[in-house]
């Protein structure tokens, strides 16, 4: 049975451990902190938290089309489903690194950071974007944000006219030798001899969900742990009827909210606010 983010709340509401190096620290695997969270994220989605390594990569097999590389989003895609970016910070406001990737209102096939294995891992044009951000305190998970991209970041045209803009720009520097690449670009014939070059790098960065989202995330510190999902109501309503009275029907708070519209904040969008407090 294919999962889904509904599904990765649910086990989140019955398994209510947040202590990630506790529950991985058999797992040779992992390395630091930031696999965990990964890991444990993935164990959500697949209802693995307490199975055993074989039994986890055998679900990541059945529910996953796409696991990914720390070089190249997205972290992992759902058969037929989302594809999940999981982002570990160490404090609650701090922001969120997105390296040389733009922030993501969906996949698209097209994109030029991610792997051909990614763009053959099943039929798909475009995917719905997850990204998963966790705040980390004492090894513990202290805050976890599960944020679609068509409620936080704008449309890729906006990103990608700045990029263009720079690269406009460069191409009008007179006396270098402007070459294109999956960055910015790179800057040939700098000197007088010609031996030096400029790679010129994006390096994005996008607010916390806390921040970005505080006129409708109530958020108590004091808690030990607390879960935030948001998306649009039509995408909550997409996914199975047995799925969504089973959430309903969960220890868990459950809202209809409106949010700025990423590329017109005058605009209000209907969305679904998911709340998980232990």
């Amino acid at each position: 049975m294919e999962t889904n983010i509904l599904k990765a709340i649910i086990n989140l509401v019955e398994t209510k451990d947040n202590n990630i190096m506790q529950i991985y620290k058999s797992n040779t695997r992992i390395n630091n902190v930031g696999d965990a969270l990964e890991y444990y994220v993935k164990d959500l989605f697949c209802g693995t938290i307490k199975s055993s390594i074989s039994d986890k990569e055998n679900a990541y097999a059945e529910n996953f089309s796409y696991l990914g590389n720390q070089n190249n989003p997205p972290d992992f895609i759902i058969k037929n489903g989302d594809a999940v970016e999981v982002k570990k910070i160490g404090g609650l406001k701090s922001a969120i690194a997105l390296n040389s990737s733009y922030p993501k209102e969906k996949l698209f096939l097209g994109d030029t950071f991610i792997t051909d294995a990614c763009r053959r891992c099943e039929k798909w044009e475009e995917k719905d974007y997850v990204y998963s951000v966790g705040t980390v305190v004492d090894k513990k998970i202290k805050l976890l944000w599960f944020v679609y991209g068509d409620c936080y970041a704008a449309n890729k045209s906006t990103y990608e006219r700045i990029l263009k803009a720079i690269k406009n720009g460069v191409n009008q520097i007179k006396g270098v030798q402007f070459s294109e690449t999956r960055e910015i670009g790179k800057i040939k014939k700098v000197d007088p001899l010609g031996i030096t070059l400029l790679r010129i790098r994006g390096m994005w960065h996008i607010d916390n969900p806390i921040k970005a989202f505080d006129y409708i995330a109530n958020y108590k510190k004091e808690k030990e742990f607390t879960m935030f999902a948001i998306m649009k109501k039509s995408k909550y309503l997409s996914f199975p009827e047995k799925d969504r009275k089973q959430i309903e029907s969960s220890n868990l708070s459950i809202s209809d909210i409106k949010i700025k519209d990423p590329n017109n904040p005058a605009n209000r969008i209907d969305a679904k606010l998911i709340k998980v407090v232990f």
